[in-house]
C-alpha cells in the first residue's frame, strides 16, 4: 500500500500533464504546448496550496512536484519527437 499512493499520484500527473499538452497542441506548437501545460498544472496546484493547512503543505508539494519533475523530461521529449513528425 505504501508504493500504491505515490504511483497514483505519479499517473494522475502524468495524464492531467499529457492530456492538457495534447488539447493545447492544437492551437501551439508541440513544445510551447508542452510547456504551456506544465505551467497551467504548476499554477493550479500552486494555487491550491495556499488553502491547505501549513502542516500538509509539504506533503502535497511532494506528491505533485515530485511527479511533474519527473515527468516534464518525458513531456518535452514527446513534443520532440512530434516536431519531427
Amino acid at each position: 500500500m505504501n508504493l500504491a499512493v505515490p504511483l497514483l499520484a505519479l499517473a494522475y500527473n502524468g495524464l492531467v500533464l499529457f492530456w492538457l499538452a495534447h488539447a493545447l497542441r492544437k492551437i501551439y506548437t508541440a513544445r510551447r504546448a508542452a510547456w504551456s501545460a506544465f505551467l497551467i498544472s504548476v499554477a493550479v496546484h500552486s494555487a491550491t496550496m495556499l488553502f491547505l493547512d501549513a502542516e500538509n503543505r509539504l506533503t502535497a508539494l511532494i506528491f505533485w512536484a515530485v511527479p511533474h519533475m519527473l515527468l516534464l523530461p518525458l513531456l518535452l521529449y514527446s513534443a520532440q519527437r512530434a516536431n519531427r513528425d
